[in-house]
């Protein structure tokens, strides 16, 4: 709430199955590498 307060859009992507193993399937993710690069001080990205 924070964050959207503060006008950024935060990335949050839920894998039911992956239990604590999150990061695989994360940093396997094209979707999170063009999240992050779009990233500007002072505006958020989409």
């Amino acid at each position: 709430v924070a964050l959207r307060k503060a006008g950024a859009k935060p990335l949050f992507t839920v894998y039911p199955d992956a239990d604590h193993d999150a990061w695989t399937r994360t940093y396997a993710s094209r979707r999170l590498y063009d999240w992050l690069s779009a990233q500007r001080r002072g505006r958020s990205a989409r």
